[in-house]
């Protein structure tokens, strides 16, 4: 959901530790298992911003995980 996030929020930074810890799980499990859930992430993005508005929820990504993104 973060990822799909970046672009739609115009998200600038991201915790380099976070990053390279998802992508070690995404290596460990592999595409067939982590593809389909960075889809389902998107959808919850997509399902989340059509129910709060885009921007409103963009603002709460920012205040739920400041550890992660900026």
């Amino acid at each position: 959901m973060l990822r799909w996030a970046e672009n739609r929020c115009s998200l600038s930074q991201y915790n380099p530790a976070i990053v390279a810890e998802a992508k070690k799980c995404y290596e460990q499990f592999g595409s067939k298992i982590a593809a389909p859930l960075m889809v389902l992430g998107a959808r919850e993005f997509e399902q989340r911003a059509s129910l709060q508005g885009e921007k409103a929820f963009c603002n709460e990504i920012v205040k739920r995980f400041p550890m992660v993104v900026r």
